[in-house]
């Protein structure tokens, strides 16, 4: 009877574990700033968020040279510079230094415009390898912008005791919905000008996403419209990384 039980309920299980395991992880690591969606680490046993955000962008561009540097704007995309502190040099940046200068924040940041102008600087003095390294932290602080947390101004950290259940979901689901983008493409000339876009969309689809501990940390115990949330959040997201990119692109080309 037992061995037809477990037959039965494998994969809810299987899912169960990797819950456990996954939260194990958070209780006994400490990662000492905002997670938003999950960056790549030595401590993150996922394929992390941003790099599938960033990878679906890039795979829908099909520019040579986006392809070329490829590498560089997912690195930049897994790049943390919000509040706290850093260490550390890539492609001959101080990160500390950046992050201090272009006044990172719990959420993102408050100079989204000076990392695309440092990314067109270095492009027109032909660093291309930085140029599009800071491109990508450029798309991180404007994917961050599509956690209803931040969108929200709802601190939170990612340690033992104070996580946010969105992203901890989004940590071990990656789960698109792209047949649900219900705004256009903008069209800015300056990419920068993403962030506040993914800001708006993001409180419009959360406006009431004011307590992390009230949403479901799992997929398989989410409700409907938690799902639906985190689904849209990721495809919406994802679009609009698309769309800076080849608003970036355009920009070089100037």
């Amino acid at each position: 009877m037992l061995t037809k039980f477990f037959q039965n309920n494998s994969n809810r299980l299987a899912m169960f574990f990797a819950y456990i395991l996954l939260l194990v992880v958070n209780m006994t690591l400490w990662v000492p700033s905002a997670w938003a969606w999950d960056s790549d680490s030595s401590i993150n046993p996922t394929h992390p968020t941003h790099s599938y955000i960033t990878e679906w962008a890039l795979d829908q561009l099909k520019a040579p040279e986006v392809q070329q540097y490829r590498n560089q704007i997912i690195e930049g995309a897994n790049t943390e510079l919000h509040e706290l502190k850093v260490s550390g040099t890539k492609y001959g940046i101080n990160l500390n230094a950046k992050r201090i200068e272009h006044k990172g924040t719990n959420e993102g940041c408050n100079d989204i415009q000076g990392w695309w102008q440092d990314s067109l600087k270095a492009y027109r003095q032909g660093n291309k390898q930085q140029a599009y390294f800071l491109l990508g932290v450029m798309l991180h602080m404007i994917e961050d912008m599509g956690v209803p947390a931040h969108a929200n101004r709802v601190y939170h950290q990612g340690n033992a005791t104070e996580f946010d259940n969105f992203e901890f979901m989004a940590l071990s689901n990656w789960k698109p919905n792209f047949n649900n983008i219900n705004r256009q493409d903008p069209k800015f000339a300056e990419p920068w000008k993403y962030y506040a876009f993914n800001d708006d969309w993001t409180s419009a689809d959360a406006p009431n996403y004011k307590d992390p501990d009230t949403f479901s940390k799992t997929w398989t115990f989410a409700s409907k419209s938690e799902r639906e949330l985190l689904s849209n959040r990721q495809g919406r997201t994802s679009t609009i990384v698309k769309w800076a990119l080849n608003s970036a692109v355009q920009a070089y080309k100037v």
